[in-house]
């Protein structure tokens, strides 16, 4: 065994940068592996224990960079204490150092003399102290910076040529300063200097770079290369606002869009395009996902708050002599996928959104449990259920959008673009006549369909979507499918927490439970495997996924024991989770909570440790009681029930914990005065019956045993 502590700190520092140079990275796969890369080289000072400043990554198409202020120069010295035998085999009768001590000794480089003895819990032993001179962080570094970059995280790596080190793409050069050193680090061919390149194009050089952030990003600047992604992203933000101003209308925000764009170029310039005005016809949302999704383009609205025939394009290479070419060049591609978009619109609506409610019967939607169509059928089913609870004057109209939710996936458009499944469904709705409240929930019943998205703005919407998302859940898990690790082929964790935020949000009067059980009757019927999940058990398993799922979204936002306490005293009504939540947070955050939670969680503790003992439905009996702190408990009980449920019914949680407070004295006098564990077999039911009604109290709010106070 070894134990080592400081000697003397190092106390020169420098800053450390790394780049690495190759060929175009993915735009999504830039700001990943840049973090991963600053978090290695911090994991490797600190392991090393070499201290440093603040970290920083930057990120663009041809470079991953990591810089790290204030790095010391090196290791600390250390002094080694290294324990050997214990004194009874070190030392002979005659007080001599044994053959085992003089091995000990030489192993450890140090001269027997200056062996040491240390008493410990075991006796006596030997140990040696030993001065360690700390290794040169350059030479740490070093070492370190192969492994580092041979395991960042990308998605797929390949050799290129003949080089043994896999990466992303080829890799040209690497930068790797302390200060004014170099590290003696190679990589893929690759030996590390100071000197970066500039931006293809427009300054296709070498250019030597310091190691101090800020120079850093002015050598590269003159190279026409800016770094800093949120330079750059801001750049492209007010690029775009002021060419939109001057085409008299205001850009749709697109934060993908423009994260994407971000990383995609090293020195921005958006460019304004322009295509026929006759492609207006098309709808607005088809428009804006060609122009998106195909070509990284943004759309204008103008000041009727319709399309504009404009768009903005953000170029990496762009001189004034380019920019009518760029433009042309970006409008013909416009024009050939709008056009596209056209024809598919023409065509499909030559036929009635409903028409192609029998198509779906010949598409297969899992193995298992039939086609898209069979899906449907389910869904028409469930969502009639679901609005009887919800909007019970709305069944035609939830009938009618269950009906024709997934018609458009039949459709040309769809087919070319799937991420408007649902809108264009909503717009052909519309062209047939629909309702609008019909056209509406085909096209919200996807939603939310990412983190951060509305969810269904009515409760036609809303059935649709509980229906459809519920539907899969349930239909996965019963063919075996369950998420595992960070495997979730069919997004089965978004569509949970689409479940839990329509009937937490919404406020939708709908248990998750009575959703989860009219899924499971559902799927029972017709799911087709060969070791099929008993209807009990596959309820039980998806009601713990989901549990788990709003553990983890209430997680970012409130302690996790406050999440656990309040689900463990029910999830079932989901808008009564968060208002829970919160008021138990400012209870928390107050003085005197701590001993509150405690003395909270002994009740609980006591009456949960007992529950096999004190037979159902035993009632308390006052008459039994003999001594005043039973009677002040019980009094202290009866005052505070009704106005507690009270508070409890009507929403009013901070009320309900306050009346709760209030018995803690009583509470407190209990456990001072009585023995609830008597011999007296009535007496102790008598006292473990006036426990579990306190306890029946605030279990409603939360089970306080969970809490961490």
């Amino acid at each position: 065994m070894s134990t080592t502590s400081p000697h003397s700190e190092a106390r020169l520092t420098a800053p450390l940068l790394l780049e690495i140079g190759c060929e175009e990275v993915p735009a999504g796969v830039v700001p990943v592996a840049a973090k991963a890369l600053l978090d290695a080289l911090l994991a490797t000072l600190d392991g090393a224990g070499i201290s440093h400043g603040e970290g920083s990554w930057l990120g663009a198409p041809r470079r991953l960079t990591a810089h790290i202020e204030g790095v010391a120069t090196g290791q600390p010295d250390r002094e080694e204490i290294v324990t050997g035998p214990p004194m009874r085999a070190a030392r002979d009768a005659a007080g001599q150092w044994t053959k085992a001590a003089e091995g000990f000794a030489k192993g450890q480089g140090v001269e027997v003399s200056a062996l040491a003895v240390q008493e410990t819990p075991k006796g006596a032993y030997v140990v040696a102290h030993k001065q360690l001179a700390g290794r040169a962080s350059a030479v740490v570094l070093a070492e370190a910076l192969p492994d580092i970059l041979r395991n960042l995280p990308f998605p797929k790596k390949m050799r290129w040529a003949r080089e043994r080190e896999p990466f992303i793409r080829p890799v040209h050069w690497l930068v790797a300063l302390l200060g004014e050193t170099v590290l003696d680090v190679a990589f893929a061919g690759v030996q590390a200097g100071s000197s970066s390149w500039g931006h293809r194009f427009y300054a296709n050089r070498p250019t030597d770079v310091p190691a101090e952030l800020a120079g850093y990003l002015a050598a590269l600047r003159e190279v026409r290369v800016e770094a800093d992604p949120e330079v750059r992203r801001q750049r492209i933000r007010v690029g775009i606002s002021e060419l939109a101003a001057d085409a008299g209308g205001t850009w749709i925000e697109d934060e993908a869009t423009l994260e994407v764009v971000t990383y995609l170029t090293e020195w921005p310039t958006p460019l304004l395009g322009e295509f026929d005005p006759a492609f207006l016809e098309i709808p607005a949302p088809v428009i804006r996902t060609t122009l998106r999704e195909n070509q990284k383009l943004f759309t204008l609205l103008g000041s009727d708050g319709k399309l504009l025939p404009r768009f903005i394009t953000v170029a990496n290479t762009l001189t004034e002599a380019s920019r009518p070419v760029v433009a042309r060049g970006n409008a013909r591609v416009v024009s050939a996928r709008l056009a596209d978009a056209r024809f598919f619109h023409r065509e499909d609506t030559k036929q009635r959104l409903d028409t192609r409610r029998a198509t779906l019967d010949d598409r297969i939607w899992l193995a298992g449990l039939g086609s898209i169509g069979d899906k449907v059928t389910r869904i028409e089913r469930l969502s009639a259920a679901i609005a009887q609870r919800l909007c019970p004057e709305q069944t035609v109209a939830v009938a009618r959008a269950a009906q024709l939710c997934k018609c458009d996936l039949s459709t040309r458009m769809v087919f070319e673009f799937p991420e408007l499944q649902g809108l264009v469904g909503a717009d052909y709705a519309r062209i047939d006549g629909e309702e609008p409240a019909v056209a509406r929930a085909i096209a919200e019943h996807y939603q939310p369909r990412f983190a951060g998205d509305a969810v269904p703005s009515d409760s036609i919407g809303a059935s649709v979507s509980l229906a459809d998302k519920i539907d899969t859940i349930v239909g996965c898990f019963a063919l075996g499918m369950q998420p595992s690790g960070t495997q979730d082929p069919f997004a089965l964790r978004r569509q949970a927490l689409g479940v839990l935020r329509i009937l937490g949000e919404a406020g939708q009067a709908l248990p998750l439970s009575e959703l989860v059980d009219l899924a499971v009757q559902a799927v029972s019927g017709v799911v087709q495997t060969a070791k099929p999940v008993p209807a009990e058990q596959l309820g039980a398993d998806v009601q713990r996924f989901l549990r788990g799922r709003l553990s983890s979204f209430y997680a970012n936002d409130f302690p996790a024991d406050l999440v656990e306490a309040v689900l463990d005293a029910g999830y079932d009504r989901l808008p009564t989770v968060a208002p829970r939540l919160r008021a138990l947070d400012r209870l928390r955050s107050g003085e005197g909570f701590a001993p509150l939670a405690a003395a909270f969680k002994r009740v609980g503790n006591i009456v949960r440790k007992s529950g096999g003992e004190l037979p159902p439905g035993t009632a308390v009996q006052p008459e039994r009681f003999e001594l005043d702190a039973e009677r002040a408990l019980y009094a202290a009980v009866a005052h505070v029930s009704e106005r507690v449920n009270d508070d409890i019914a009507r929403g009013l949680y901070d009320d309900a914990l306050a009346q709760l407070v209030a018995i803690k004295p009583a509470v407190d006098g209990f456990f001072d005065g009585v023995m609830v564990m008597t011999d007296d077999v009535a007496v102790r039911h008598n006292r473990l019956a006036l426990l579990r009604s306190c306890a029946d109290l605030f279990a409603r709010l939360a089970d306080f045993a969970r809490i961490q106070a």
